[in-house]
């Protein structure tokens, strides 16, 4: 394998590892944070890019060179043992870990380091085969810049907002909607996540043997602009029990009004 193979092999490995690793450490597609996907990814994988490029480049590079000196790759009898060779070459990769003064983390990425060696060994076989041919094979070398531009493009697509229901905003002022969710939030979830946050919805859940459902009603305060009663009605079906705590509610402000139980009517 000529030198080129090995700095071939050594893009590929970095690009396409560190690309991964971008996915992985950031929230799929970008749910739960405010940044673009494309920012998380792309920036993921240039850390991981740059903390591996002189493992690879530098030390990784020159071991496989010192391997391929005493085993030919190109004979397939010593093929497994050119690839176990540098696993043992990628052991060395844990001195990352020694800040940490953990073993567990020491094994790992030792071992990481071994699976990153093994598969540049890899690269580098299947490289050297697919340009036998001719250059067309290093047309392979382009492929890593095919998936960074993929997951750009992908993360400015998910990184536009979503059209905004103007059915949902069509209320002036305080709404019942914003009031429903105001008072469920600030209630609490509570155990089997709390009441719903919308009215004309019973949610259904068990506890101890027992069922119960919950559900949210609002009405309008009468003579009373942007005011409202909240309330929440929690059924055990079993006992035959109701229980309800309204609250009343203006401009993101509450207060207790009632709290009752009584029986379920029958029928």
């Amino acid at each position: 394998m000529s030198i080129g193979h090995k700095f071939g092999a050594g893009f590929l490995l970095v690009s396409m590892f560190s690309l991964c690793m971008g996915f992985y450490f950031s929230d799929f597609f970008g749910i739960g944070t405010t940044n673009q996907l494309g920012d998380i990814w792309m920036s993921g994988a240039f850390v991981f890019a740059l903390y591996m490029s002189p493992f690879i480049f530098i030390y990784g590079i020159f071991i496989s060179w010192l391997i391929s000196r005493k085993v030919t790759p190109a004979d397939s009898g010593k093929r497994g043992l050119y690839i176990a060779l540098h696993g043992l070459g990628g052991l060395p990769f844990a001195v990352w870990s020694l800040s940490s003064q953990s073993s567990a983390a020491f094994l790992f990425t030792a071992g990481l380091g071994a699976f990153l060696a093994m598969m540049f060994a890899l690269m580098e076989l299947g490289l050297g085969y697919i340009t036998k041919k001719g250059r067309i094979g290093w047309l392979v070398l382009y492929v890593p810049f095919l998936a960074y531009l993929t997951v750009y493009i992908i993360g400015q697509v998910q990184s536009v907002p979503p059209p905004i229901e103007e059915a949902e905003y069509d209320e002036p002022g305080y709404s019942a909607k914003e009031a429903v969710e105001f008072v469920t939030q600030r209630h609490g979830q509570e155990e089997n996540g709390g009441f719903p946050a919308e009215t004309g919805k019973v949610e259904q859940w068990e506890l101890f043997g027992e069922h119960f459902t919950r559900e949210t009603i609002i009405e309008n305060v009468p003579g009373e602009k942007e005011t409202y009663y909240v309330t929440l009605m929690e059924k055990n079906l079993d006992r035959q029990e109701v229980y309800k705590t309204t609250y009343l509610t203006k401009e993101n402000d509450m207060m207790l009004h009632d709290r009752i139980s009584e029986q379920l009517e029958e029928g």
